[in-house]
């Protein structure tokens, strides 16, 4: 039994709990923090022993234990930084601990010279509404639908391109178009980096700052006439896949581009085509091939999947994006001599 001096009532419980509260901290995560990997998702959960320098990791301690945590990674050579998970224990929600981690986040981000903030996420997630206040709050955007995610079976989907007409027939022919191997020379270089010049290639990184990760049996140059003119970048995954129980190997294609002047005559579905039947080849016919389509930037790519993909594919996700950018002043004063802002344009989509 409890002695009198030892119980509270609830008006001094919640006392407790706001001044505890109000000595929240948010520090900035360098070196082992696994104590905090149980408030994000198992795949990026590695990335707290220890926490990499491209990540961008603030925990939450009140009570002087972990209770939250914002993770997100500063995308190589950019002013963007994506926003990959924020989470607050369940016991210690509704006390604005959740806004204040997401700022501290931001803050840091912005520390590390990002002035773009984010985020992308399955509309089906759990949890979406509590998210999408959160963002609201901290003057994000609303979210829009900005891609497809497709996961399935690798061998049906190089059974259903092969019936596709003209298609076999065309990558049957001696063609100038060929899908080599991930090998760039100094040419090749410089062709990447004036691709990702171009504005639809804004939300991509391209095949140099992501090389570690790409596995190269799955991922191509595509060239024509030897000349590269794009890339097909695969990696291989094991993050739980919206909801699969399947416990084959799987490879997630992170990114296709193409030189706009080809566009026209089914080449990218030809380096997926390609790849796909080297993965089959490789890991079989049930292993799992998952790839992202933009609505916002290629709108054609997201209705052929949807009309073509879709009815084959064990699941097919539609995927919701929402940012935040920082006010940069005019290049040339007003006139008054006043301070003046205005947002940076441009636009972007997330990957999952």
């Amino acid at each position: 039994m409890l002695a009198a001096a030892e119980i509270q009532t609830p008006v001094e419980r919640e006392a407790e709990q706001a001044a505890i509260h109000s000595r929240a901290s948010f520090p900035v995560l360098k070196g082992n923090a696994g104590l905090f990997a149980s408030f994000t998702f198992g795949q990026v959960g590695g990335w707290l022993e220890p926490v990499p320098d491209h990540a961008i990791a603030v925990g939450l301690i009140a009570g002087a234990r972990p209770v939250g945590l914002a993770l997100g990674t500063l995308l190589p050579g950019r002013t963007q930084a994506e926003l990959l998970s924020v989470a607050v224990a369940p016991a210690e929600r509704r006390r604005g601990l959740g806004r204040r981690l997401l700022e501290a986040w931001q803050s840091e981000a912005r520390e590390r010279g990002a002035i773009e903030w984010r985020t992308s996420y399955n509309a089906s997630m759990p949890g979406r509404a509590a998210l999408e206040a959160l963002l609201a709050r901290a003057g994000w955007t609303t979210s829009h639908a900005s891609g497809l995610v497709v996961v399935g079976c690798v061998g049906k989907m190089v059974d259903e391109v092969g019936t596709w007409p003209g298609v076999a027939g065309r990558l049957a022919l001696p063609r100038s178009y060929s899908f080599d191997p991930l090998e760039l020379g100094a040419t090749d270089i410089e062709a990447v980096e004036r691709y990702l010049s171009d504005p639809e290639a804004s939300d991509m990184l391209g095949p140099i700052r992501q090389a570690e990760r790409l596995a190269l049996d799955f991922s191509v140059a595509i060239r024509r006439d030897g000349h590269l003119v794009g890339w097909l970048l695969a990696a291989e995954t094991n993050r739980p896949l919206l909801g699969m129980t399947s416990d084959a190997p799987a490879i997630r294609y992170l990114e296709a581009y193409l030189d706009p002047a080809y566009r026209q005559g089914g080449i990218m579905v030809g380096a997926y085509y390609h790849c796909y039947s080297r993965q089959m080849a490789l890991l079989g016919r049930d292993s799992i091939a998952i790839y992202y389509t933009s609505h916002d930037s290629r709108p054609r790519m997201a209705a052929l999947t949807l009309r073509r993909f879709a009815p084959i594919a064990e699941r097919v996700e539609t995927i919701l994006s929402a940012s935040r950018r920082l006010p940069v002043p005019f290049q040339s004063p007003p006139p008054n001599g006043r301070a003046a802002f205005r947002m940076p344009d441009g636009s972007h989509s997330g990957s999952i």
